[in-house]
């Protein structure tokens, strides 16, 4: 018979706590840094430094149809919300494309929350970065534009902060570390970003939290945070700030991005091929083929070569030599360290212009401003609504959804009494209203009464401003 082995009682566990116990805290006074924790209040100092350096973006975009009142209407329009750097104090924003993309109306709210409405400056799909301005008459103070720092120099396992608005939970923070550097990812928001280097972090980032700031502990923004797993939990990336920084200067200056371009296709080295070419080691790429009359072609790059640097710098595989390239602007002239059958050899090369595989729409919808229909308190709506016939303002009838005048809360039913301190009496007179004052760049000012309610109350409406 098999004796059964007697658990071990409460005081031999406590002692082997006690033990286990000891023994961490004399390791943690051995070695500090191993398990050196953040000075007491570091990251609430740091949160405020930065808050106000961080906005709150929504955007609406068009949808589908819905029939409303028996007529067909193009609607709902797609809410969405994300998050931006200010980066001067001309009211720069830098944030991700995918939070912008298709846009029809961008409502920017600031730390102290004042909205402006936004335009578009310039977009780049294939870095997943865009630039946008808010509308404002006023210079930004410059205490809310955020410090960038240097992304090469921020070391894996260093803290960090993410700041944005997930889910639309305005200025949230959560901290973690620099999980990696260099990753790089097959898909985002559906855009391919085939090349790009990413930081790695197990800061909480979810949806929302696209195009706000990932800081270091100096309050100095190194990244900008893109994407997370949805398969699992503490895996975010965000863009270097030394690559999202020199996007977003380019798109400044020029409102898109030029890239270089030389006319290989790459593919990286195994071991097996860089010992068939007569190679060490498997860094460096193998040049499959050469799209004719390119640069490449022209220089006289030949398949089955091997480059090893670009401009002086090594290339280890296929991620770092199209990082490499898409540093370039065209007509630049690049140095290439080539392994050609047994022999190294040198080629100055200068870049064409790459075609962009993305495409970013020139036209996109819109709707009327501020996104309201509205009818006679005599209207046959109007009157379904429980609207008296009698008394002075026009009814609400419909409200875009994601329009300026739905993020006001305004909503069928609704009484339009005044606009700028001006009674209206028909909706001759509101359209005349708005279309003097929709480009005026100041608030638009609403007398309501709001449905079921007995008292007024204003709204203040951003103006419209063609991008």
């Amino acid at each position: 018979m098999v004796p059964k082995r007697r658990a071990p009682s409460s005081s031999v566990m406590t002692a082997r706590i006690g033990v286990w116990l000891v023994f961490f805290a004399v390791l943690s006074l051995s070695d500090p840094v191993l398990f050196a924790a953040p000075p007491q209040g570091l990251f609430a100092t740091v949160v405020s430094q930065v808050q106000s350096t961080v906005v709150s973006i929504s955007v609406s975009r068009p949808g589908g149809y819905e029939f409303s009142g028996g007529r067909r209407r193009r609607s709902p329009f797609e809410v969405s919300y994300g998050s931006g750097v200010v980066l001067d104090t001309e009211g720069h924003i830098l944030t991700n494309n995918h939070v912008i993309n298709s846009a029809t109306w961008i409502q920017v709210k600031l730390s102290d929350e004042t909205e402006y409405r936004a335009n578009i400056v310039g977009q780049d799909p294939e870095s997943d970065l865009a630039l946008i301005r808010i509308q404002s008459q006023h210079p930004i103070d410059p205490q809310s534009v955020a410090r960038l720092g240097n992304s090469d120099s921020i070391r894996v396992g260093d803290w960090v902060m993410a700041i944005g608005s997930p889910f639309g939970f305005h200025h949230t923070v959560s901290v973690g570390v620099i999980s990696a550097k260099g990753r790089h990812l097959d898909r985002i928001q559906s855009d391919i970003l085939p090349h790009q280097p990413f930081l790695q972090t197990d800061a909480s980032i979810n949806p929302g939290n696209s195009g706000g700031p990932l800081v270091d502990t100096s309050g100095r923004v190194i990244g900008i945070n893109t994407a997370y797993n949805p398969g699992g939990t503490g895996i975010g990336f965000a863009i270097p700030i030394n690559w999202a920084s020199r996007v977003a200067d380019q798109l400044k200056k020029d409102g898109r991005i030029i890239r270089g371009y030389l006319g290989v296709y790459p593919q990286d080295l195994s071991s097996d091929l860089a010992q068939a070419f007569g190679l060490l080691s498997a860094h460096g790429v193998l040049v499959g083929d050469i799209e004719s009359g390119s640069p490449a072609d022209q220089a006289g790059l030949k398949q089955g070569d091997v480059i090893l640097k670009i401009a002086g710098q090594s290339v280890r595989n296929t991620n770092g030599f199209f990082t490499r390239i898409a540093e370039y602007r065209p007509d630049q002239r690049l140095d290439l360290s080539v392994f050609r059958s047994g022999s190294p050899r040198q080629f100055l090369i200068q870049l064409g212009r790459r075609t962009s595989q993305f495409t970013t729409p020139s036209n996109p919808a819109q709707f009327d401003w501020p996104g309201l229909e509205v009818g006679d308190r005599t209207a046959l709506e109007s009157r379904r609504l429980g609207i008296s016939k009698t008394g002075p303002g026009v009814v609400v009838l419909y409200v875009v959804p994601g329009s300026p005048a739905d993020h006001k809360h305004i909503v069928r039913g609704d009484l339009i009494l005044k606009i700028n301190g001006e009674l209206l009496q028909n909706i001759e007179q509101y359209q005349a209203q708005i279309k003097d004052w929709e480009h005026q760049g100041k608030p638009f000012l609403l007398l309501m009464r709001p449905r079921g309610q007995n008292h007024d109350q204003f709204v203040a409406l951003p103006t419209f401003s063609k991008n």
